[in-house]
């Protein structure tokens, strides 16, 4: 009957109000439960649920409403929101522009959701600032330390997937981790507003207290004044789920950020398959690698990039998989810069866009055999043996025989009949082919958004804008991002929490 009461309460007034209105029940008198009751009785879990969202306050013009302002609830910014609550901001508001919290939290990891990679380095990441920079934010915590967060202070049982080395919930529900982080956030008192769609920010004089602070202009509403803002509104990958940039608009427009330009990074590409064969589904674990743009700046002084996995997936489109999405970033960067062709509203970029465009080459080994490994299995007896076999042995049958077409090897040539020219192009067809990429598959499709805000423009020792000072950063919207296994997680974890905290101490000082 109390959990009952305080169910009912919630439908029409705020958590606090239901929470006393169940105490004085309770207990007759004005106490509050003590926070391990309520767990017993299974309300903090019931009430805090994402499901449950708090209307957006009507204030008047101007008012002083929060503390700490966190920009958008996607992982980084509700870590940051839980550390500058733990970290003594009195009062701390994230505001969302959509009508639910951590909607790319639960697409990840194929809705299992991939938290953190089992070990990280900093060549795990990509960013076009300054390496010892991210070298220094990503130093202020390790995975280790990030794991026992989520199991000790957040309540996620995790578990090791070691084919993969990455952490899952136990449960492998995303919802879970989006929901559990929500609830630790509402239990340390942070408010989340559903449908505050900031569109600005302003500098104001911060009344009665030392210094300035910051306006935030929301949509249909009043201005609403902050004393510290930290801005994690993400980039513009999957834009169903509300991304659109505005982050980069306001940190560009009203913070005087430049920008490293965005562009979709772990994205697939579009182009045509070898021998003019359509291979949609085809997979092949192979070896792949990024050449820079011949006779590009500092092109002598770039080294080749090499995939970290091997997992090669042929599309109706053109190519994915791991080892596709750990490089197109190169490739794309190049694409979406020389045209100039990255606004809000592209999402897709393909071989009508991209006439004459010189940009780095993907260049794969298929299945990963070294040339000389090739060349003794093509040379191998007996010499009445089919080629077309001897690709089979290594090869998915249809991607040999496309291979065969693109070197121009009919399919029933013998060992012993191959000429030696057609052999040498084979083997460059089979270790050193260059994928011909034409465009790629746009935000739509892209795991994260490469580029933003320069790290070389925030203090890493407090993700604080050095442009402007009372606003931080974290997450997608600054220039990182790690490739697929968690990495993108472990760093909303870690540039949350350091804009968190440094966003509490900033206030406390203001303060004191």
């Amino acid at each position: 009957k109390i959990i009952s009461t305080f169910h009912l309460s919630t439908n029409g007034r705020s958590s606090m109000v239901a929470e006393r209105a169940a105490t004085m029940f309770f207990l007759g008198a004005r106490m509050r439960i003590p926070s391990h009751v309520r767990r017993t009785f299974g309300v903090d879990r019931k009430v805090s649920t994402a499901s449950r969202k708090p209307k957006v306050s009507v204030r008047a013009q101007g008012t002083s409403n929060a503390s700490v302002a966190v920009l958008g609830a996607g992982a980084a910014g509700l870590t940051a929101a839980y550390f500058a609550a733990v970290s003594g901001a009195k009062r701390v508001i994230v505001y969302e522009r959509t009508s639910e919290a951590g909607k790319k939290i639960l697409m990840s990891g194929g809705a299992r959701c991939n938290v953190l990679p089992v070990s990280a380095r900093v060549e795990d990441f990509v960013t076009e600032s300054t390496p010892r920079k991210l070298k220094n934010i990503m130093a202020s915590w390790n995975v280790e330390r990030c794991r026992e967060w989520l199991e000790n202070d957040i309540g996620l049982e995790l578990g090791i997937e070691h084919v993969t080395n990455k952490y899952f919930p136990l449960s492998n529900n995303s919802r879970e981790v989006r929901d559990k982080l929500v609830e630790a956030c509402l239990r340390e008192g942070v408010d989340i507003r559903y449908g505050a769609s900031v569109e600005g920010l302003r500098r104001v004089s911060d009344d009665g207290a030392d210094g300035e602070a910051w306006s935030l202009l929301i949509r249909d509403c009043p201005d609403e004044r902050v004393s510290a803002v930290i801005l994690a509104m993400g980039g513009m990958s999957f834009p169903a789920v509300g991304t659109d940039g505005t982050g980069y608009v306001i940190a560009r427009r009203d913070l005087e950020h430049n920008l490293a330009e965005p562009y979709p990074a772990l994205v697939p590409l579009t182009g045509k398959h070898p021998g003019g064969e359509q291979l949609p589904g085809v997979s092949v674990n192979v070896s792949l690698e990024c050449e820079p743009i011949p006779g590009g700046i500092k092109a002598g002084k770039k080294k080749k990039a090499k995939a970290n996995r091997e997992g090669f997936l042929f599309t109706h489109r053109g190519f994915s998989g791991p080892a596709v999405l750990d490089l197109s970033h190169n490739v794309v960067r190049s694409l979406v810069r020389t045209k100039g062709c990255n606004k809000e509203e592209d999402v897709e970029q393909s071989d009508a866009d991209m006439v004459e465009v010189v940009v780095p080459s993907l260049v794969v080994s298929w299945s990963g055999e070294s040339r000389d490994e090739w060349q003794e299995r093509l040379a191998a007896p007996p010499g009445k043996a089919l080629v077309a076999t001897r690709l089979r042995e290594g090869l998915p049958q249809r991607l040999a025989d496309a291979l065969l077409a693109e070197a121009g090897v009919d399919n029933d040539c013998k060992v012993a009949d191959l000429r030696r020219v057609d052999r040498l192009k084979l083997l460059d067809v089979l270790t050193k082919y260059r994928i011909p990429v034409d465009g790629h598959q746009g935000y739509r499709k892209a795991e994260v958004t490469g580029g933003g805000v320069p790290l070389d423009e925030i203090n890493f020792q407090s993700m604080e804008s050095l442009k402007s000072p009372g606003v931080y950063f974290c997450g997608e919207v600054c220039d990182v991002f790690g490739r697929i296994g968690g990495f993108n997680f472990l760093w909303a974890w870690t540039s949350g929490r350091l804009a968190g905290m440094s966003a509490a101490k900033l206030v406390s000082e203001k303060n004191q």
